[in-house]
């Protein structure tokens, strides 16, 4: 196939990959809008460095208001730390490519917070970084269409309360190499079999994403105290065990293949 470029000259190639996030473009030339994909999950999340302050060392605070959070985390081996903001909303609420109006919208809903949250929002204009995004999923019947295939988040984002968006892609990738090999360049074969493999394993993470949505924010200061008890009985459950195995069915739910290497031409 040929693909075409804005900046520079047609090219051809055999396969073409879209692994260019939850907006993805290559997604939206081949399959159409992402609206038709995308499953907002109620929340907008804001991510940026901060000063580490508070002395963090390894740990993640965090304080609550109903319907909104706010936490701070260590980065860098504590040499800074990383600030995250959440307020309800959905895609359609700001513009992906508008930092300003963004920021402008996170001191619309948090100025009259508590806790570190002045400060935070202080610090909005001189981060070196600045990331806000709806917490959204993408859901495809089809991940391929001709010689085009998608992988991570531009086709299956578990959104980031999954905790697993990483993870997704590389194992995507792998798994989407290795049948590319395996079928000896046979697309149409390896798109399929990429499909089959990783299905079962996106569904649970996406599942996994979306119940931690039901959870995340409460909308009550009562609800905020339940999530607090409930974080501290945590540790002393007595079933504990059975939590641990279901997240673990989670993240170890897929058995990679050994694909063959494939041999370089002399």
């Amino acid at each position: 196939m040929v693909a075409s470029f804005t900046s520079g000259p047609p090219e051809p190639f055999d396969v073409v990959i879209g692994a260019d996030g939850l907006h993805s473009g290559v997604r939206s030339l081949v399959f159409g809008p992402e609206s038709r994909y995308l499953r907002d999950l109620g929340f907008l999340l804001a991510f940026f460095t901060v000063p580490n302050r508070l002395g963090l060392d390894r740990w993640m605070n965090g304080y609550a208001e109903p319907g909104r959070n706010a936490m701070i985390r260590s980065i860098r081996d504590n040499r800074e730390a990383m600030a995250l903001l959440s307020i309800p909303g959905s895609s359609t609420d700001f513009d992906h490519r508008d930092p300003a109006g963004q920021k402008a919208l996170l001191r619309k809903h948090m100025q009259h917070m508590r806790w570190e949250v002045p400060w935070l929002l202080d610090q909005l204009d001189s981060t070196p970084d600045f990331h806000l995004d709806s917490c959204s999923q993408v859901h495809m019947p089809c991940w391929s269409a001709g010689r085009v295939a998608l992988l991570g988040d531009a086709a299956y984002c578990s959104s980031p309360l999954s905790g697993q968006g990483t993870t997704l892609a590389l194992v995507g990738a792998y798994v989407l190499a290795g049948e590319l090999a395996a079928a000896d360049g046979d697309h149409a074969t390896a798109f399929t079999a990429y499909e089959e493999k990783m299905r079962d394993y996106v569904a649970a993470n996406q599942k996994m994403g979306a119940d931690n949505a039901k959870h995340f924010s409460a909308n009550s200061r009562f609800g905020i105290w339940a999530q607090h008890q409930l974080i501290r009985l945590l540790p002393h459950l007595p079933r504990k065990s059975l939590v641990e195995r279901k997240m673990s069915r989670v993240f170890n739910g897929i058995e990679l293949p050994d694909y063959p290497v494939p041999a370089v031409p002399a």
